[in-house]
């Protein structure tokens, strides 16, 4: 389960790659940053303008 974030809007998807189509389509039409985390949190994504902008795995988490 991924979670996308813009604002106080939230859309939760089952794959990872549904959550990216969400957030490339959200950051496209409007301003702003647009958040995907994994349910663990451990996966992190930011896009802005349809583009990635950042990306974070964290592999200490247990």
């Amino acid at each position: 389960m991924y979670q996308v974030t813009y604002g106080e809007d939230v859309h939760n998807l089952e794959t990872r790659a549904e959550a990216i189509v969400k957030a490339r389509e959200i950051s496209s039409e409007n301003r702003g940053i647009v958040s995907i985390s994994d349910e663990k949190e451990r996966e992190r994504m930011t896009y802005q303008g349809g583009e990635l902008i950042s990306y974070d795995y964290e592999t200490r988490r247990s």
